[in-house]
């Protein structure tokens, strides 16, 4: 019984040993989580004439590691602008949904650059309503996305600044009677986050 438990604990000994020392060495952890807090802008001009072009958005991402310095992993998030044209209120959900490949380099032991691309499915419900009157639509749309973060690492966690830009396919209005636009956005803003 006494040489069972010693050999279970070698083992475990040995497996947190080396779980450490490959979340150590990989430049992100094995696996990561982060919240994000940025400023989107819709690059559509019709979206512009509507007063909804820019909005605060936060997004929650995770990744894991597939290979050395190569991560996927999967982000959803919102944003909600409003506003005014004419005096009929404006407004427009964004959800999106993206799975991305990022790979990332650590040119100091505190600093890591990712940069990566992925694809995305964005919910986007538009409003208008004046007075007691209210007209709604609502699609899903496909996208694309690129992006580059620069991330300082301390302890189990890290903190950055991220850019990204995103494509969307036309969402095709029928009941708004409005003329078909994209979705395409660019957010930066920043993230902090947990490595394991």
């Amino acid at each position: 019984m006494k040489k069972l438990c010693l050999f279970s604990l070698t083992i475990i000994f040995v497996l947190v040993s080396t779980v450490t020392y490959a979340a150590e060495r990989a430049p992100l952890g094995m696996g990561n989580l982060a919240v994000k807090l940025d400023y989107l802008n819709f690059t559509d001009d019709l979206v512009d004439d509507f007063d909804v072009d820019d909005a605060f958005y936060v997004g929650l991402e995770g990744y894991g590691e597939i290979a050395p310095n190569l991560y996927i992993g999967a982000e959803v998030g919102y944003a909600n602008p409003d506003g005014d044209i004419l005096g009929i209120d404006t407004e427009i959900t964004f959800v999106p949904i993206e799975v991305n490949l990022k790979y990332a380099i650590k040119p100091d032991p505190n600093l890591v650059i990712d940069f990566g691309a992925g694809v995305s499915y964005n919910y986007v419900d538009e409003d208008l309503s004046y007075r007691s009157e209210s007209v709604s639509e609502d699609d899903w749309l496909f996208g694309g996305q690129f992006f580059v973060d620069l991330n300082y690492k301390f302890s189990k966690f890290f903190i950055g600044l991220n850019a990204k830009y995103q494509i969307t396919e036309e969402f095709e209005e029928w009941s708004l009677d409005i003329a078909d636009h994209n979705l395409n956005n660019w957010r930066v803003g920043g993230q902090i986050g947990i490595m394991f």
